[in-house]
């Protein structure tokens, strides 16, 4: 990512500390047009086409880093999303105070993503539509309020430990069926020669109640592939228990809002992705495929909750800091007489600051 320096060299009173300040960020939007088509209990209907101007995650950001001697660095970062389409607020993305070492690695709190919303690589695509983009399979990725070390490198190796405690949970779960709500996060990555390979976990203590039974959850995920020489091939497999109901996992793969009153089974799912891409000069052409299995729920498979995937697109870089994207894709969720069939395209632009 481009970077702007706005300060450098801010000396403390000890006259040897120094801080800087960057500023950096993107700006990107697009037209998606989407039509869905839905066929329950044997009864098709097709909604109207749909065209939106739509912001694919606009953002601006502060970081610094003051030189405290001895190889110790403070770290700080204010992140924000910043929609063309209007709203946002401060401190709605990675936002964090910390510490950092050379050789022991780096200690922060704050708003944080997960291993598991850093493994983004194989969804490269910029959308708002479900069915543009890997939204499905990567939706166990998030930012939660947290403390996050993460180790140095070693021979390619790198770790990463998280933790959020109950109290930073919208619900602590101390005056309610949900019990404890902490949640624990952690993830290794390797990187050597172009080839990669990652996984990530979470695990939260309390994620699902029903009739005041509560329940822990778990998501597992692990990419593979190849980056380098202008190509990109990547393929992910995750695994989830009780990370969804069967009820938002429907509507999530449907691209519906989820319902407000879920007392719904709680699911193991099982799902597995792919991405490919290769540079030509100014053009990076892109395919992704994602299938997710039938989930279970009490040991039985969960009819709708199957779910197949198609993207395809390319990027277009008019310099290294302004691109055009044009993409399709297509996301059918269930099967015969139960489906739901999404397709969309966009036409967009980005520029990095």
């Amino acid at each position: 990512m481009k970077k702007t320096l706005i300060a450098l060299s801010l000396v403390a009173l000890s006259g040897v500390a120094s801080a800087e300040v960057i500023l950096y960020g993107q700006v990107k939007a697009g037209v998606e047009v989407s039509q869905k088509k839905n066929r329950d209990n044997g009864v098709t209907t097709k909604n109207h086409t749909e065209t939106k101007i739509a912001d694919l995650g606009s953002r601006i950001g502060f970081k610094g880093t003051e030189h405290l001697g001895s190889g110790l660095n403070a770290i700080w970062q204010i992140e924000q999303k910043t929609p063309v389409s209007g709203g946002g607020s401060w401190g709605t993305r990675d936002s964090f105070i910390g510490v950092e070492g050379e050789s022991w690695g780096k200690i922060r709190a704050g708003r944080l993503s997960t291993q598991l919303n850093d493994m983004d690589a194989l969804d490269a695509w910029e959308y708002n539509n479900p069915a543009l983009g890997l939204g499905v399979f990567t939706r166990t990725g998030e930012r939660v309020i947290s403390a996050r070390y993460d180790s140095p490198v070693w021979a390619g190796f790198s770790f990463n430990a998280q933790y959020t405690p109950r109290d930073n949970q919208d619900d602590p779960g101390r005056d309610s069926a949900l019990s404890d709500t902490s949640a624990y996060y952690g993830g290794v990555n390797y990187e050597n020669a172009g080839f990669f390979a990652q996984y990530g976990v979470g695990y939260k203590k309390s994620a699902y109640v029903a009739n005041n039974d509560s329940k822990s959850a778990q998501a597992h995920r692990i990419h593979g592939g190849y980056d380098a020489n202008n190509l990109f091939v990547g393929l992910g497999y995750q695994y989830t228990n009780g990370w969804d109901s069967e009820r938002s996992y429907i509507s999530t793969i449907r691209g519906e809002d989820a319902p407000a009153n879920d007392n719904s089974g709680r699911l193991k799912t099982h799902e597995a992705a792919a991405t490919a891409a290769y540079t030509f000069g100014n053009v990076t052409p892109r395919l992704s495929y994602a299938h997710g299995f039938k989930a279970k729920a009490g040991g039985n498979k969960v009819d709708g909750t199957n779910y197949k995937q198609v993207v395809l697109g390319a990027d277009y870089d008019f310099s290294k800091r302004t691109t055009a994207m044009v993409s399709a894709g297509w996301l059918k969720a269930g099967s015969g007489d139960n489906k739901t069939e999404n397709t969309a395209g966009l036409v967009g632009l980005r520029h990095k600051f």
